[in-house]
């Protein structure tokens, strides 16, 4: 699977190459937290960045208030910025968002368009999608889209909208680390739910050495989640880390 920072280079600056083998990584309960929709306010933000543990924002292109949102976090050593790429659903009803890739898109428009979306979400160090189902399901667009991380330095992480992903076939053949989503955390918004999947996230570390967990920036029932264990979770042997720390 693949994966993208709110900082200072452009979106045509040469970042340092994607990791190209896939080296071994020590992973011992390492929870990697991913909080998408960034970019819409910076309040919903906010409430992640003051949890003092390392994550990462993913944040979408063209929004009102994305350049506040990349100030924001900027500020935080431990936290970083990846592009969260508009991409269509299967259910052509919802609309991706500013900046979105399509089904019908044009893979040879497929630079373009991170260009343009890079250069709103500055810094960013890899990207996940948004949506997508539609999208991540077409070997065309993806080749394109991953192609383009790794010509630029950036990573991909697959969100997993769809079970047909054509990612990691993809990153296979292209010679690119692959890494997807395992939890989400707040498909539903009441409190029982997001607590069940945080504790679903932390056995799969338990389990498996690492997980890979999404929420949202609106969900103030994730961040109560995150805030109110994460000091036991580290008394007791977990670790929280950016993602970008799997590609290297």
């Amino acid at each position: 699977m693949l994966l993208m920072l709110c900082g200072c280079r452009t979106a045509h600056e040469k970042r340092p190459p994607v990791q190209q083998a896939h080296q071994p990584v020590n992973r011992q309960k390492k929870i990697f937290l991913v909080i998408d929709d960034g970019g819409l306010v910076v309040s919903e933000t906010q409430q992640f960045l003051d949890i003092p543990v390392p994550m990462t924002i993913a944040v979408l292109p063209h929004q009102k208030e994305t350049p506040a949102v990349c100030r924001a976090i900027s500020k935080y050593r431990d936290k970083e910025i990846i592009l969260h790429q508009p991409m269509e659903a299967l259910d052509g009803s919802k609309n991706p968002g500013k900046g979105a890739i399509y089904n019908s898109t044009d893979p040879a428009q497929v630079a373009a368009i991170l260009d343009s979306n890079l250069k709103s979400v500055r810094g960013a160090v890899g990207m996940n999608n948004h949506m997508g189902s539609r999208v991540t399901e077409n070997p065309a667009l993806m080749t394109a889209v991953l192609r383009y991380g790794k010509q630029h330095g950036l990573f991909y992480l697959d969100s997993k909208t769809a079970f047909n992903s054509q990612v990691p076939s993809i990153a296979k053949r292209e010679h690119m680390h692959f890494e997807e989503r395992h939890v989400f955390l707040d498909i539903q918004h009441d409190r029982a739910y997001v607590r069940k999947m945080w504790g679903s996230a932390v056995n799969h570390a338990r389990e498996h050495g690492y997980a890979v967990v999404i929420g949202h920036v609106w969900s103030a029932e994730t961040a109560a989640a995150i805030r109110d264990s994460y000091a036991t979770l580290q008394n007791q042997g977990y670790t929280f880390h950016r993602l970008s720390e799997l590609y290297q």
